[in-house]
């Protein structure tokens, strides 16, 4: 399953949702004009030297040293990304939001369409000439986001899985589990030799949901929570029975640490990379974190997909894929110059992206890299037959995700029977359709 291939079918599963249906800090000019320079207000998730963040500021940067009489003048917000939908509910409601801003709530950026609030990013694209977005991702993103036009601004290409400690595993006798039987098995004997089998961020509740959406596909099928989120089929189908009770059991049996609920991304990427859990369920935007100072394995790290289900209608190989936290372009910001620099960023997006994180992304590159060992790791994954699967939330709306997520720390903690999840859910669902 080629990386290019990776979104085949996903792009067909989402298809039948489709048809259905805090202060800033400014990135100066190389040349200032006070009369032709454009003030371009980011609201955004990472720290100016992170993520998407240190991207699109580089990027301006050398945009503006080549186009000294247009030069953007960037000024950068920083809001957690867990208070980022508080604060962009706030902002439009005082018809205030910022010119440039990331969301990956489906909810909000189908409301802004319809308010007429986002640039049609197809136009900006065709205006411009950019040529790096291939015709499948970008059909992709439109399943996935159930609109007619790209109105979002793509991130990364995540492929996620679980990333295992090769050292552990090899002087323990492990195999790489290939199926649920296998993994459960690898799970006990690390248990019993005192090792914890997974570090799991279950503060953040999303990485929980995951798993339980990596489980339910392999049990019930690919498209399976594209149907549960068209609401096709009920939460409380045997497949996501099997997937809570595993979570559940793997709570029960200590598999995911000591005091899971409290456990942040942060501690949980700390856990694996300082060789304290054997594995860790992760994307490939964990490559930047194995790739800085704070890992001490080295490169004796391994990556696999979640295993099979017993009797499940899952796919082998199958890997949960996303396109990252979405920019949107506010329309009233949107002119000539705004479009000149939207244009170089989606041109050089690739290149920056490869360059300063290793990343995959939906933008072609067009130099020459030395793909990093992890981001190589992901790549040969993926070049054998398989599936892409999408993710529990990616059509939830705020109200029914929070009620998600919550749900999954007391399930995991034994704390709410699978069947009260599901139904909890279901009601949910109920609320908003």
């Amino acid at each position: 399953m080629k990386l290019k291939k990776v979104t085949g079918s996903l792009i067909a599963a989402a298809a039948a949702v489709a048809l259905m249906a805090g202060g800033t800090v400014p990135v100066s000019a190389a040349k200032k004009d006070a009369g032709k320079e454009k003030t371009v207000h980011f609201l955004t998730a990472w720290n100016e030297d992170k993520d998407t963040t240190a991207v699109v500021k580089q990027l301006t940067e050398e945009y503006n040293a080549t186009n000294p009489e247009t030069p953007i003048n960037l000024e950068i917000e920083v809001v957690a990304q867990s208070d980022m939908n508080q604060k962009l509910s706030v902002l439009a409601a005082s018809n205030d939001l910022p010119d440039l801003f990331v969301t990956g709530t489906q909810e909000y950026i189908e409301k802004y369409v319809d308010q007429g609030i986002l640039k049609n990013i197809d136009d900006v694209i065709a205006e411009q000439g950019v040529t790096s977005i291939s015709d499948e991702d970008r059909q992709a993103i439109l399943n996935l986001t159930k609109l007619d036009a790209m109105y979002v601004m793509p991130t990364n290409k995540n492929i996620e899985g679980i990333w295992y400690n090769k050292q552990i595993f090899k002087d323990n006798g492990l195999d790489v589990p290939k199926t649920m039987d296998e993994f459960m098995d690898v799970c006990a004997k690390l248990s019993d030799a005192g090792i914890q089998p997974m570090a799991v961020a279950g503060k953040e509740q999303w990485p929980l949901t995951r798993l339980i959406g990596a489980y339910a596909t392999q049990a019930g099928g690919n498209d399976l929570l594209v149907k549960a989120n068209a609401g096709e089929v009920s939460w409380k189908d045997d497949a996501f029975l099997e997937a809570y009770k595993w979570i559940a059991e793997m709570g029960e049996k200590g598999y995911m640490g000591e005091g899971m609920t409290t456990v942040d991304s942060d501690t949980q990427n700390s856990l694996f990379t300082s060789g304290m859990a054997a594995m860790c369920y992760n994307g490939s935007w964990f490559t930047e974190s194995l790739s800085s100072d704070q890992n001490t394995l080295g490169e004796n790290v391994g990556f696999f997909a979640f295993p099979t289900v017993k009797d499940g209608k899952g796919t082998a190989n199958t890997y949960t894929t996303s396109y990252g936290i979405y920019m949107c372009v506010k329309n009233d910001s949107y002119d000539d110059a705004m479009g000149a620099w939207l244009g170089y960023i989606m041109k050089n997006f690739g290149n920056k992206g490869m360059e300063l994180h290793n990343w995959i992304t939906p933008y072609a590159t067009t130099e020459d890299f030395d793909m990093g060992y992890f981001t190589k790791l992901l790549s040969d994954a993926t070049e054998s037959e398989g599936a892409a699967s999408v993710w529990p939330e990616y059509a939830m709306p705020t109200s029914v995700q929070d009620v998600e997520y919550q749900g999954a720390q007391m399930v995991a903690l034994g704390q709410m029977s699978p069947e009260d999840y599901g139904t909890s859910i279901d009601d949910a669902w109920a609320m908003v359709q």
